[in-house]
């Protein structure tokens, strides 16, 4: 029989062509899910602007936990980060998020890994990234945002500082869980504040304790403690330095409310122009720190250089018309704002001498309790004026004596 041939068209490939098909498929594969990852916004967060490097919303991410009054790293908060991503062609939806949590080390530092990047799916996008970080004892902290709802503008996707707050008894279990908007796992951290959520917004609301029962005995409510900074400098100082020999009266100063932290207090020169008046201004242990104070120097004290005249952290300012001294003394927690008129001081020197008296008696600072009539000034709130000068009373006229009268003549 005459062997048979296999045709031509059945011929064996060529291994080379075999790979190169290979090949192609792979990359095919690859392009059909590079084509389903999502496209990533540019950061939109304040602090991305000013960064010469490039800020991504994928991250990572890392900073430092710290207290805000000492400065001490906080080790063990919980920090998390969320993404969030949305998807469509013209009307677009939200699509989930992905959720990466951390705990802060001995050192309160964190460190977030980029975005995982597990969604995938046409036209998706990732459209932003907030951090939350909890601990328990303080203030939460949201990367977007600050308490009282503006917008926080120094978060920074590397070496970012996170300042937390420690709670105050003022503070408002309900406004802090709506402003936490917290991810799983912070919300189960958070429990716990929700019963006390509730008192606050049923107090809000003006209810009182719920149920029925017995009423309770009753008891005296705690004077409300207000902070007194008179003693700091009296107006015999202010006479003792400057030779002035006219009164003062003591008055509150009106522009912020006196409080247990703040006490403005005014040496008004009697029947004289502002320009004879004194005035001190003492924050002492205030809730958000001593930052809120500073912030009020440079604002009240524009373009002054830091010096050490009488502490570490001393403002001076000086114009024509009034003479202004500040400090801060962190080892007490106190700040003080000393104006001066320029007749009263005649040369900054004067308006500093005054301030380092009142630094040498701030350990005179107290807490008194409010007067129970708001509209009553305390006794010792006008100090005794000055001595009234007394005008020389002037000699009375002596009378003229009266001419005595001559006798008629007898007529004749």
């Amino acid at each position: 029989m005459p062997s048979s041939t296999r045709s031509s068209n059945f011929a064996p490939r060529p291994p080379w062509r075999r790979a190169s098909r290979g090949a192609l498929v792979v990359a095919a594969a690859l392009g059909a899910l590079w084509s389903c990852s999502p496209v990533v916004r540019p950061a939109r967060f304040a602090s991305a602007r000013d960064r010469v490097t490039d800020v991504s919303l994928r991250g990572p991410f890392d900073g430092q936990v710290v207290d805000q009054t000492t400065a001490e790293p906080i080790q063990g908060a919980v920090v998390v980060g969320v993404w969030s991503y949305d998807q469509g062609d013209g009307l677009t939806t939200p699509s989930g998020s992905e959720v990466v949590e951390v705990k802060t080390d001995q050192a309160g530092r964190y460190r977030i890994p980029a975005a995982p990047m597990r969604k995938r799916g046409r036209d998706l996008r990732l459209v932003s990234f907030h951090l939350v970080v909890y601990k328990r004892g303080y203030v939460g902290y949201r990367s977007d945002r600050v308490l009282d709802g503006r917008p926080r503008t120094d978060f920074t996707l590397r070496h970012n500082r996170v300042e937390l707050r420690k709670w105050q008894n003022t503070d408002s279990h309900a406004q802090h869980l709506v402003f936490l908007a917290a991810p799983a796992t912070v919300l189960q951290l958070s429990s716990w504040e929700r019963e006390s959520a509730n008192l606050d917004l049923y107090r809000e609301l003006g209810g009182e304790a719920a149920g029925p029962g017995p009423a309770p005995e009753p008891t005296a409510e705690p004077a409300l403690q207000l902070l007194d900074a008179r003693t700091l400098l009296q107006p015999e100082d202010v006479r003792r330095r400057t030779g002035y020999t006219d009164a003062f009266d003591v008055k509150e100063l009106g522009d912020l409310a006196r409080t247990h932290f703040y006490h403005g207090v005014h040496l008004q020169a009697v029947d004289r122009d502002e320009v004879w008046d004194v005035a001190i201004r003492v924050w002492k242990d205030p809730p958000g720190g001593l930052a809120p104070v500073v912030e009020t120097f440079e604002a009240t004290l524009p373009q002054v250089t830091v010096t050490g005249e009488i502490t570490p952290e001393t403002w001076i300012y000086d114009t024509d018309e009034v003479r202004a001294v500040a400090f801060l003394d962190r080892d007490r927690n106190v700040g003080v704002l000393l104006t001066c008129g320029a007749m009263q001081c005649v040369d900054i020197e004067t308006a500093i001498i005054l301030a380092s008296f009142v630094h040498d008696n701030l350990d005179a600072l107290a807490l008194t309790d409010a007067p129970s009539d708001p509209t009553s000034a305390p006794a010792s709130a006008t100090p005794s004026p000055a001595p009234a000068r007394r005008e020389p009373e002037e000699p009375e006229e002596p009378e003229e004596p009266e001419e005595p009268e001559e006798p008629e003549e007898d007529a004749r």
